[in-house]
């Protein structure tokens, strides 16, 4: 008999065994162990517009951002001209208002001038009292060139009878006794000593009139350095007397309006300002931003107040120190602990003519620039050059 459990199992086949000896995979398996991946076709696009932007950027940085400097740091300015007045005064007539465009030599306002007028008048009386005064020294002069004259005709007279007399008396003393009295002899040497006392009295009177000729003479010279004091007067007078009137000095738009019709003002005391039509920009760069910067650069300036009008400009000048160096109290970096601070040095900015724009910029509006350091214009040219080949000709 046989066994029931023998009878019963059955032989399971045996898996089908490759070429190499290992077992051969199910028809499933092989199939998804053979499928590749499938790759999705926007992320490789993706990827190559990100290698490009990404190169892009670096190129630029390299090739432009390398050869522009640029800040915020940046204002705009314009010539600013404080009115004030020269005399003291009731102003009567103001002609002007704030934002108001004046041209050079147009009238601002009035001081009234009726003192100043009388001054005029008074002074113009003095010049006159000084001429007469003149003219009366002229006239005495006159008189004492006629004294003069007198006197010494006067004097030569005395000395001619002196020398008469002197010489009677000689003859009578050499004569004796014969025919001539001891009395004649006597009397003429009495006649003899008082004609020398007047000589000597003319001759004195001669020296005194030529003494007050002179006097007179030079009472010419005061009497005419008092006309030029007197016309001096006169014209100072004058001058307060214009400077009622104050006039633009430049043409440009009133500003800062402090003064008021019936007002009284004061000598130099702030009336109002005047800017003018010009405009440039003031940027404050870094040291380390300044060493391919040079005169006659290209710039943009953004103004915040109109970011949407790039405007054109050149660089005009670095000034001649650091903004540290004017202030009020500059910094003493040789005294105590010493902390290096990056400075910051001004450079002004022209814009190019005949740019639409450049009349809405008032002074202080904010800016930003950027100067292209790699080339130089030649100003009044409008040639650009690389900033290399402008080194290269300085040598």
């Amino acid at each position: 008999m046989s066994d029931p459990d023998s009878t019963s199992v059955r032989a399971e086949p045996s898996a089908p065994v490759g070429p190499n000896g290992l077992p051969v995979p199910p028809p499933d398996v092989q199939e998804l162990v053979a499928a590749p991946k499938q790759r999705h076709p926007w992320v490789m696009l993706a990827s190559m517009v990100l290698l490009v932007i990404i190169a892009a950027t670096t190129i630029s940085f390299f090739m432009v951002g390398g050869s522009h400097e640029s800040t915020n740091d940046a204002y705009v300015e314009a010539r600013v001209v404080r009115i004030s007045p020269k005399v003291s005064g009731q102003v009567i007539s103001l002609r002007v208002d704030d934002n108001d465009a004046v041209k050079a030599g147009d009238l601002l306002l009035e001081i009234d001038p009726v003192d100043y007028q009388a001054k005029v008048d008074q002074a113009t009386a003095a010049v006159t009292a000084s001429e007469s005064a003149v003219e009366q020294a002229k006239a005495a002069v006159l008189r004492a060139e006629a004294n003069v004259g007198e006197a010494q005709a006067a004097a030569r007279a005395a000395a001619t009878e002196a020398l008469r007399r002197a010489s009677d008396y000689r003859r009578y003393a050499a004569m004796g006794t014969d025919g001539v009295s001891a009395q004649q002899v006597e009397t003429a040497k009495h006649a003899s000593d008082a004609a020398n006392d007047q000589k000597e009295a003319a001759e004195q009177k001669a020296a005194a009139s030529a003494a007050e000729l002179n006097v007179a003479k030079t009472n010419i010279g005061s009497a005419e350095a008092q006309v030029a004091a007197a016309k001096a007067q006169l014209r100072f007078a004058q001058l307060q007397l214009q400077y009622t009137r104050v006039y633009a000095p430049e043409s440009g738009t009133v500003t800062k309006r402090n003064v008021e019709n019936g007002a009284f003002i004061s000598a130099g005391q702030p009336l109002l300002a005047i800017v003018r039509t010009e405009r440039w920009i003031v940027a404050n760069f870094k040291e380390v931003q300044l060493h391919h910067m040079r005169m006659g650069q290209p710039v943009e300036v953004k103004v915040d107040s109109f970011p949407d009008t790039p405007l054109r400009g050149r660089v005009q000048s670095l000034q001649s120190g650091t903004g540290s160096r004017f202030e009020l109290l500059p910094p003493e970096n040789a005294t105590g602990n010493w902390v290096k601070v990056v400075q910051r040095l001004p450079v002004k900015i022209v814009f190019e003519p005949d740019q639409p724009g450049v009349q809405r910029l008032e002074p202080g509006m904010s800016a930003e620039v950027s100067v292209e350091t790699r080339k130089t214009s030649v100003p009044g040219t409008g040639v650009e050059r690389s900033a290399g080949s402008a080194t290269a000709e300085a040598k």
